[in-house]
């Protein structure tokens, strides 16, 4: 059976996944950064600042989630702006400072543009959490033997980390620092791929970890290299274009693509994304009309939906009402379903925050590519 998912972040991977496995022929078509490719590394179930979910991960997430460089486990982690934060998983690079509680963690005192590590030990020692836990957190200096700049980005600055003059001088300096730190909290430049952060965690004697990446960051650039080696692994074809429509012809669903032959497929998965990611857009139209709605990033049948209802039902001569729905339709707009299945398109299923009023996290995309695969399998 030959699949096509269009879109390649948390609910598309998984979804590609789960296919694969099952021995389907599938076909991947995505053409920009989505959601996931700008995601933290922090891994949640819902929102992360409401009661935790106690998410129960299945074995397939697991086994997923272990390919992709993240663990699925409960943790505490750390933002560049001072706050710390529980999560139901994280990426691998990410410092869990569960496992240090009432211990002494550096952080180093390099003078960039984005890092202010006497500020961000204020902040974190001051936290409800470190006081409960008798936690430490201090400026440490740490010689790489290297010109840092101070306005770099942080994807430039692990770059320069990783060549293997560097490394040897940070695993130095770390061994120097042991016998007083029992771990380090650096900003987030340890690697551009799960390879290279493990190769750097397993050097040093002193655990490493990062805070979160800000949108764009290397936690996003990790998933997208993970993703694409995984896909190569389990010989998944990626498209990279623009999926523009698709519509049921008389051999299957024909799925048309800018700049590149149409697919003919058995079944679709949509796993665009919402208006973050750009799978639902907000249109005019009729040129010279100011009658504004949102639809699909392709063109297709399906009815978009939110709180329940068609976002079609619009109350005034300017489209959908705003002011009546409030800012959550910008969330919570997306296809409507049955399970997985797309509501009036036959052979047709959607997963992650291209779906109506579903949790827009990671894991809960993660989830449901995974499910709406077995849907499309049957």
């Amino acid at each position: 059976m030959k699949i096509a998912v269009v879109g390649a972040g948390a609910a598309g991977t998984g979804a590609a996944w789960a296919l694969a496995n099952a021995g389907a022929d599938v076909v991947v078509v995505h053409d920009r950064a989505g959601a996931t490719a700008l995601h933290s590394g922090a891994l949640d179930f819902e929102p992360w600042e409401k009661a935790r979910a106690g998410f129960q991960p299945t074995a397939a997430e697991q086994a997923l989630a272990h390919e992709l460089g993240w663990v699925i486990a409960p943790c505490r982690l750390a933002t560049n702006a001072g706050v710390l934060r529980p999560a139901e998983g994280r990426d691998r690079a990410l410092l869990d400072l569960d496992s240090f509680a009432g211990k002494r963690v550096a952080l180093p005192d390099f003078v960039r543009d984005d890092w202010d590590a006497e500020l961000l030990c204020r902040s974190f020692s001051s936290s409800a959490w470190a006081q409960r836990t008798g936690t430490r957190f201090a400026p440490r200096s740490l010689d790489l033997g290297i010109e840092i700049e101070r306005s770099s980005s942080s994807y430039d600055f692990a770059e320069e980390l990783e060549s293997e003059a560097v490394r040897a001088r940070l695993v130095a300096a770390v061994d120097a620092a042991r016998a007083d730190v029992d771990a380090w909290l650096f900003g987030p430049w340890l690697g551009l791929t799960p390879r290279a952060v493990e190769a750097r965690l397993a050097a040093l004697s002193v655990p490493i970890g990062e805070v979160l990446s800000a949108p764009s960051g290397v936690a996003g650039a990790r998933f997208e290299a993970a993703r694409d080696l995984l896909f190569a692994a389990k010989g998944i074809a990626q498209v990279r274009t623009r999926a523009v429509a698709l519509s049921r012809g008389a051999s299957g669903i024909e799925l048309e693509l800018d700049g590149a032959p149409a697919q003919t497929v058995e079944r679709v998965v949509l796993a665009t994304g919402g208006v973050l990611a750009g799978g639902v857009v907000l249109v005019n139209p009729e040129p010279g009309r100011v009658l504004q709605s949102f639809a699909l990033s392709l063109a297709c049948d399906a009815t978009l939906e939110q709180g329940g209802q068609s976002i079609d039902d619009v109350s005034t001569l300017y489209g959908v009402d705003f002011t009546r729905r409030g800012a959550e339709l910008l969330e919570g707009v997306g296809v409507g379903v049955d399970g997985a299945a797309v509501r009036g398109v036959p052979g047709v299923f959607a997963a992650g925050d291209v779906v109506a009023d579903r949790p827009r996290t990671l894991l809960s995309a993660l989830r449901a590519g995974i499910r709406a695969a077995a849907a499309a399998l049957g």
